[in-house]
């Protein structure tokens, strides 16, 4: 019978140097960005508060789900690479090279899509700003930021989180006080505020404004998975994933759907197309127009600091998953190298994508933040789909091989077999949704960016296939259940000295690692 080797956890090139302080806040909003923060403007003026509540409720829980089971893969199977090397042992390399990939392109992308967007928020306080001589600096900013190895990104990470937690509850407190009365208002209406603004907005243009929300709520959540890969340099990577299944829940409904209900509460949005495809951010609109000006430009300040965040960890998760996805020899062998304890060549690459953001600013800058929220709510949602898929098969192949669960599972997803089958249901009405709303756009250029998610998925996933002549999916009874040995998973957060410079371990480890991943066996 053919069987798959998957990586086992005994690379010592990065190690586990994040503590579990940082991990937690980290946890709590490292994501947060201008998905919820600037995205939601035109999903607010498309589909109305409504809509968009329900979408990020009924996606913010399927991606709780899918933690929980991200969360159990990991404690059984702590591998560094995270959920895409879980699509190379529970589903076949093919897809695991498919799910890499798409992971580093959609991190890649969002580095670029942040980028562009923190250029509109300082464009909020001066307009005749050269942003030509402003994204080199901020690219420069970011690259000397990462510089300084995983333990400085988690302090910074740290810094960022407490901004954006401050920011989104700042608001929720205020737009209560101004829906209550409590804060005098001249600019607008006190009679529109609250539930008759809500009302009257809540489901804009019908099922197609609903279905469009989806796209906006795929892209949102994106990178709360990254969890799994950022656990693989904490001191405790099973602790860390135990905590970060419980956070989820509240970062959802504090620092997501809370906020969307104020603003359905206090934003009044105009009805002119052009104002819907603004891209400054519904939280600044809203002090606007109820006069809080300063406010407005305090809440700016700390957006744009927020953004920058995202890019900050878009940069670390891409460079670690080329990194990680080339050590396996499914990417450039350059990209695998460590040089002072860092990723260099793969920093390098991500830096020189990060350039591409100046194709916003020569023109078509609404359809670039278009394609770019496209595809990466699509690349997210294949992504959270492949993770549930891998807890599923977790189960089936234990069932399967009549072995004892708690062998095998030193911590169970409380919503199990069937919460993952609900979280896959709910993903893919996630890729149908933002398809179908895109067939109310006129031009095929708008179709083709809905689905570029999912072609570049195929894409890589049948490129790899025929050249390899691998197996379509690994047999339950062929998946390897094997738990990582104490001594792999110590070795796989300690006992190194990478950050320090010293990158003993790793020369003459990548063929071997690469066998291990791809080679195949007959077991007799």
């Amino acid at each position: 019978m053919a069987n798959i080797d998957p990586p086992v956890a005994t690379d010592q090139s990065l190690q586990g140097v994040i503590k579990t302080r940082q991990f937690v806040l980290i946890a709590l909003s490292s994501s947060i960005g201008a998905g919820i923060l600037i995205a939601t403007y035109s999903s607010l003026a498309r589909g109305g508060p409504g809509s968009l509540l329900i979408s990020f409720g009924v996606v913010g829980c399927a991606v709780w789900i899918t933690m929980c089971a991200l969360g159990e893969l990991s404690m059984a199977f702590p591998v560094k690479g995270s959920f895409y090397e879980y699509s190379i042992r529970f589903i076949s390399p093919a897809w695991g090279f498919a799910m890499g990939w798409n992971y580093a392109i959609n991190f890649l992308a969002t580095v670029v899509f942040e980028l562009v967007v923190l250029v509109m928020c300082i464009d909020y306080w001066d307009s005749n700003l050269v942003a030509y001589y402003l994204l080199p600096a901020l690219i420069g900013s970011l690259a000397a930021l990462n510089a300084f190895g995983a333990g400085w990104y988690a302090e910074a990470e740290n810094v960022f989180a407490i901004f954006k937690m401050t920011v989104l509850s700042t608001f929720i407190v205020v737009a209560a006080l101004l829906v209550g009365n409590a804060i005098p208002i001249e600019t607008l209406p006190r009679e529109d505020l609250g539930a008759r603004l809500w009302k009257r907005d809540a489901f804009k243009n019908g099922s197609a404004g609903f279905l469009f929300t989806f796209m906006n709520a795929g892209m949102a959540y994106g990178g709360t998975e990254m969890l799994g890969l950022l656990a693989a340099e904490c001191e405790s990577p099973q602790r860390a994933m135990r905590l970060a299944s419980k956070i989820v829940p509240t970062r959802i409904v504090w620092l997501y759907l809370l906020p969307i209900v104020m603003l359905g509460f206090v934003l009044d949005i105009p009805r002119d197309e052009r104002l819907q495809s603004s891209k400054l951010s519904p939280f600044v609109i809203a002090m606007d127009q109820a006069g809080l000006a300063i406010l407005g430009t305090i809440f700016n300040g700390i957006i744009a600091v927020a953004v920058f965040s995202m890019a900050n960890a878009s940069v670390f998760a891409s460079s670690r998953v080329l990194h990680i996805i080339s050590k396996q020899g499914m990417g450039p062998p350059l990209f695998a190298k460590i040089i002072w304890g860092r990723p260099i060549w793969a920093l390098t690459f991500v830096f020189m994508v990060s350039f591409l953001s100046f194709v916003a600013l020569v023109g078509g800058g609404d359809q670039v933040f278009y394609w770019i929220l496209a595809l990466a709510a699509g690349s997210n949602y294949f992504t959270w789909i492949s993770i549930c898929i891998c807890h599923m098969r977790l189960r089936m192949a234990i069932r399967k091989m009549k072995l004892n669960r708690d062998n095998i599972l030193k911590w169970k997803s409380p919503p199990g077999i069937p919460g993952s089958v609900v979280a896959i249901l709910v993903f893919i009405f996630g890729l149908v949704a933002q398809i179908v709303a895109a067939l109310g756009d006129p031009g095929p250029a708008t179709l083709i960016a809905s689905m570029l998610g999912i072609i570049i998925v195929i894409f890589f996933w049948a490129v790899y296939t025929v050249i390899k002549r691998t197996q379509l999916i690994i047999p339950l009874n062929g998946i390897d259940l094997k738990p990582a040995s104490e001594e792999s998973v110590m070795s796989f957060h300690g006992g190194s000295d990478i950050e320090m410079g010293e990158s003993r371990g790793t020369i003459g480890m990548e063929d071997d690692t690469r066998g291990r991943a791809y080679g195949r066996r007959d077991d007799t």
